[in-house]
């Protein structure tokens, strides 16, 4: 083994080989090769690809003419094959391009090596052997048809292959650190270094127990069959341990939270914090903190609430008098900017701790906030998809209020019209219920043709609560019916693991772009084993537990029960404090593992939101913990 760096491979061979020589760059030029039997070198452990010396590279060359296996890793050269420069392979993917070398694996079947590196050939030096792996742009999930394999692209775009009669192997991307990179699916990569071993060294291996750098819930308890309430309380205390030791959480909540950690991981295994300070994820987090609190008495959870909830009032309401009073800002970088549902989660921690504890702390602004909302709803009850403060001139603010906002979509008004509701049962002002049933009036005229952003499955996942608070303040049969309906409907992509799979018939979500274009839906074929616990799965943990609170139909315990299941078995564990006790966006619900289609331009497959996905499904964990607490408040 040739090596100027320890490595993830390295480290494998070490256990298998116990006669492995392993010897730097600078030193393997003096050495004998007679009585070596096959050579690897490895250059992806290190920052850079890594370049022979000549008078090395002359005995590698000569061992290769006496018939020696060779392998090379991210070498900048060797025999007549050279390189460009490398470049990320964050929106590509490796295809496994030909058949039967890889175990019960077919052409098209896909891995991901993340936010990795490649070096592409020269493709008129190499040789005309068909690449074993190659690297192709695709909005897939697990697998591409073979219809879909571009043989020039596929020569050109080659990954691992051999040259020199089947000599030598070359591997032109970073597959040294493929535990700590999290290469996946964990069983395919699996295959490949079992592949590139057992070729090397002309026998079969064996490896042992392969090293896993997370499991998921599922692989350390053979998953939990049934709702365990004893897991459920343990899987929420992981996951507020996360968000304190990731560094999400800063100064115990005083100076409020970051939105998360990226989607990229490098070849050492680092995923960056996104320094963003997101309105939403710091008030959803609060909820979490606030619930603990409840459950466990613990006086430091609510301190830490009550931190995050200031910090979000106290900043990020716009508070000056005049027609701008109330606008809610989204994040420190995007200042001027108001979704409404996003500040509709940021202010429901609040309003759910008003209604369950009966008190009016801070309710004021959080009303002031909503009536700026409803001052810019159009007259069909849905709003436009955001305001910026720069365009909202006299003019705009009267048309925003006079004509309709002509988008019945729930990514974008649900969690809105939840919170609205709310407002109506804390003040009994009318104007807060009846922007409410317009609005939810208007989606559910439309339903299912609902203006859908990633999916058709996020739609219905999103409907839950606000039609649950909807009939709770209304108590009208129709409403009741459409939580039912919409709730029914959604057990059509119900899986046994107790996940919703992403599907959207007719495929008109809008955000469905080309890898790294633009945001991206997991979906790319209806049936793909894939949840999505960004914009989906993530809402109905508190969606299902407040329609069994309002309703007092069992199903709905039981639908929490089961997603819950879900939750539980795939929460992440590892040594790696930065995601252990966390939830990552795409999940595939049959290998248990992350893993997605890479296509969203900013939250991929390991991006792991704060609020959005830890605050939300924890505080939905912790909600139904509380059954004894908020029950009563909805039967009285």
């Amino acid at each position: 083994m040739i090596t100027d760096v320890e490595s993830d491979l390295l480290s494998l061979m070490k256990q298998t080989d116990s006669k492995l020589l392993v010897v730097r760059p600078d030193d393997a030029s003096t050495l004998n090769f007679d009585k070596i039997g096959a050579i690897a070198i490895l250059g992806g452990g290190g920052p850079k690809p890594l370049l022979l010396l000549p008078p090395l590279r002359k005995k590698i060359e000569a061992e290769i003419l006496k018939g020696k296996r060779v392998f090379t890793e991210f070498v900048r050269s060797i025999g007549d094959v050279y390189f460009e420069s490398p470049t990320v392979t964050r929106f590509s993917r490796l295809a496994v391009v030909q058949d039967g070398w890889l175990p019960n694996e077919s052409k098209g079947a896909l891995i991901d090596d993340q936010y990795g590196e490649r070096i592409r050939p020269h493709i008129y030096m190499c040789s005309q052997e068909k690449p074993l792996l190659s690297f192709i742009t695709t909005h897939s999930h697990d697998r591409i048809r073979d219809s879909e394999l571009d043989w020039e692209v596929v020569n050109k775009e080659r990954a691992l292959w051999f040259e020199k009669e089947g000599q030598l192997l070359i591997c032109a991307f970073r597959l040294a650190n493929f535990y700590r990179a999290r290469h996946a699916p964990k069983s395919r990569i699996k295959k490949v270094i079992s592949f590139v071993l057992q070729w090397l060294y002309g026998t079969e291996i064996e490896i042992g127990e392969f090293p896993e750098y997370y499991r998921t819930g599922s692989n350390s308890r053979d998953g939990m069959a049934a709702a365990e309430y004893q897991e459920i309380e343990k899987s929420v205390e992981r996951s507020l341990l996360w968000v304190k030791r990731s560094g999400v959480l800063r100064d115990d909540g005083h100076a409020g939270a970051l939105e998360g950690l990226g989607t990229e991981i490098n070849y050492q295994g680092h995923q960056e914090l996104r320094e963003i300070r997101r309105a939403d994820c710091i008030g959803e987090l609060s909820f979490s903190y606030w619930l603990h609190s409840l459950k466990t008495g613990i006086q430091n959870s609510r301190k830490i609430s009550n931190n995050l909830i200031n910090y979000v009032l106290d900043h990020y309401i716009h508070h000056d008098d005049g027609p701008l009073q109330g606008m809610f800002r989204w994040t420190d970088e995007a200042w001027g900017v108001c979704y409404q549902d996003d500040a509709a989660r940021a202010l429901l921690p609040q309003l759910f701790r008003n209604f369950y504890e009966e008190t009016t702390e801070r309710l004021d602004e959080c009303l002031s906030v909503l009536d700026f909302l409803v001052r810019t709803t159009g007259t069909d009850g849905t709003r436009v998809f955001r305001t910026d403060n720069i365009h909202l001139s006299s003019n705009m603010l009267h048309k925003l209020q006079n004509t309709p906002g002509n988008l019945p979509s729930a990514h974008y008004n649900a969690f809105y019209y939840a919170a609205l509701c709310i407002a109506f049962r804390l003040t009994g002002r009318n104007k807060y219920r009846d922007t409410a049933v317009a609005g939810l009036t208007t989606i559910m005229t439309h339903y299912p043709e609902t203006k859908r952003e990633q999916s058709q499955t996020q739609e219905l996942c999103r409907l839950i609560l606000p039609l649950s608070w909807l009939y709770e303040v209304t108590g009208v049969k129709e409403h009741l019916n459409w939580l039912y309906k919409v709730a029914h409907d959604l057990q059509q992509y119900y899986h046994p693991s107790g996940a919703y799979l992403e599907w959207d018939d007719g495929y008109q979500a809008s955000m469905r772009h080309s890898p790294g274009s633009g945001e991206s839906s997991l979906l790319s074929t209806n049936g793909d084993p894939v949840a999505d616990l960004l914009y989906s799965n993530n809402w109905l943990p508190i969606g299902w537990i407040q329609a069994y609170f309002i309703t007092g139909d069992e199903w709905f315990k039981k639908l929490w029960e089961d997603t819950v299941r879900f939750m539980v078995n795939a929460q992440i564990e590892s040594e790696d404090i930065q995601i252990d006790g966390a939830w990552a966006r795409a999940f595939d619900v049959e290998k248990m593992e992350v893993f997605g289609s890479p296509a969203d331009v900013g939250w991929g497959p390991w991006s792991i939101e704060s609020g959005w996905t830890v605050g939300e499904i924890t505080s939905g964990l912790l909600m139904g913990l509380l059954e004894s607490t908020f029950l009563p408040k909805h039967k009285n």
